[in-house]
C-alpha cells in the first residue's frame, strides 16, 4: 500500500477500535445493546421498526416498506448479478440470506415471538437468542463471500492473487483488532461482572511479602486487567505484522528483488520473531506473578497454552518470508552463475 493508504487503513482500524470500545460499554449497561456485536445491527433495526410501526398510520406504513426493503435487498443483489454475468451455484445463498432476513428482521421487531425466548426477554438468554439469528446471517455471509473468492482465485493472475493477497490481510487486520477491543474487553467486562457477584462478602486485606494493604477485590480486579491486556497483546502485534507484510507486498509489485523489498522483507521477519516472543514471555511472567499474589486471588487462571490463531498467523507468515527470501538468493546466485 502507499503510504496514504496505510494511513488510511490504520485510521479505519483506530476507528474499528473505538466503535468496538462503545459497542461492548454499551452492552454492559443497556439492554437495547446486551446482544453485542453479532446482533447489531439487526436488533437496533428491529428495535427501530416496533417503535416506527406503534406510531400508527404513516409511521406504521414506513416501518412495513422499510422492513420489505431490508429483506428483499440480497434478491435485489441477485436479481443485478443475473443482469451483469451468469449466475453460480454459490449465488442460490442470495435467496436463503433473503427468507432469513425476513425472518430475523420480524424476530427482531416482535422478540417475543422467538421459539423458547418468552421467559428470558429481557435477561442475557434472551440476547443469546436474539443474536441466534442475526449470528446465522453473519456466517451465511460469510460463506457466500468465501465461495466467491475461491471461483475467482480459481482463474486469478499473478496480479490479481497480489490483490486478494492484500484484501485478506486487510481483512485479517479488522478480525484482530475485532479479538483485541472487542471479544477480549467483552471478555473482561464479563470476568468482573461474575467476580463482583459471586464475592460479595470480601474484606481488606494485607500481603505478608510486599507489605501492601489491599482493598477487597482490587487484587483480583488488578488481575483481570492484566490478563485481558495480557490477551490483546498478541492480537495487537498481529496488526503490526499485517501493516508490515502489506508494506512488503507493495514493494515487490514495484520489484520483488530490490533493496527496498529486502529491508521490508528483514523487517517483517524480526517483527515475527518479537510477536511470538512477546506472546510466549509476557504469559509466563503474568503467570508467575500471579502466583506471586495467590493467596489475595479470587480469580485464578494459568495459562499453559499461547493463543493458537496468532501464532499459526505470525508463523505463516515467518516461513512465507523466508521463502522469499531464499528465492531472492538463488535469484543472485543465478545471476552471478551467468
Amino acid at each position: 500500500m502507499t503510504v496514504k493508504n496505510q494511513r488510511s487503513f490504520l485510521i479505519f482500524l483506530g476507528m474499528e477500535a473505538l466503535l468496538l470500545l462503545a459497542f461492548v460499554l454499551l452492552g454492559a449497561s443497556d439492554a437495547l445493546w446486551s446482544s453485542g456485536l453479532i446482533g447489531f445491527p439487526f436488533v437496533q433495526i428491529g428495535y427501530g421498526l416496533r417503535v416506527l410501526s406503534l406510531q400508527g398510520g404513516t409511521g406504521n406504513l414506513l416501518a412495513l416498506v422499510i422492513y420489505v426493503a431490508l429483506s428483499a435487498s440480497p434478491l435485489v443483489y441477485l436479481v443485478w448479478l443475473w443482469k451483469k454475468r451468469e449466475l453460480y451455484g454459490e449465488d442460490c445463498l442470495l435467496v436463503v440470506l433473503s427468507i432469513l432476513t425476513f425472518f430475523t428482521l420480524y424476530y427482531m421487531v416482535n422478540p417475543g415471538l422467538i421459539p423458547g425466548m418468552a421467559d428470558f426477554l429481557w435477561s442475557d438468554s434472551g440476547a443469546f437468542y436474539q443474536s441466534l439469528y442475526s449470528g446465522t446471517i453473519y456466517g451465511l455471509v460469510f460463506c457466500y463471500a468465501v465461495l466467491r473468492v475461491v471461483r475467482h482465485l480459481r482463474g486469478a493472475d499473478k496480479a490479481a492473487l497480489q490483490g486478494y493477497l492484500v484484501l485478506l490481510l486487510r481483512v485479517l487486520a479488522v478480525i484482530f483488532v475485532y479479538m483485541a477491543f472487542g471479544a477480549c474487553v467483552q471478555n473482561l467486562l464479563s470476568e468482573i461482572e461474575n467476580l463482583r457477584a459471586g464475592n460479595t462478602m470480601v474484606i481488606d486485606g494485607w500481603h505478608p511479602i510486599l507489605g501492601l494493604t489491599y482493598s477487597g477485590l482490587d487484587v483480583s480486579y488488578a488481575f483481570l486487567v492484566l490478563r485481558c491486556l495480557a490477551n490483546m497483546l498478541p492480537y495487537l502485534l498481529d496488526v503490526a505484522v499485517t501493516l508490515t507484510a502489506l508494506d512488503l507486498l507493495t514493494a515487490m509489485k514495484e520489484d520483488r528483488y530490490s533493496e527496498e523489498s529486502v529491508q521490508a522483507s528483514e523487517k517483517l521477519s524480526h517483527l515475527c520473531v518479537l510477536s511470538l516472543s512477546a506472546t510466549v514471555v509476557v504469559t509466563a511472567l503474568l503467570n508467575i506473578l500471579q502466583l506471586m499474589f495467590l493467596g489475595e486471588l479470587h480469580t485464578v487462571h494459568i495459562n499453559v497454552y499461547v493463543p493458537v490463531l496468532s501464532v499459526a498467523f505470525v508463523l505463516a507468515v515467518l516461513l512465507l518470508n523466508r521463502l522469499l527470501g531464499e528465492n531472492k538468493s538463488l535469484k543472485e546466485d543465478n545471476d552471478l552463475f551467468i
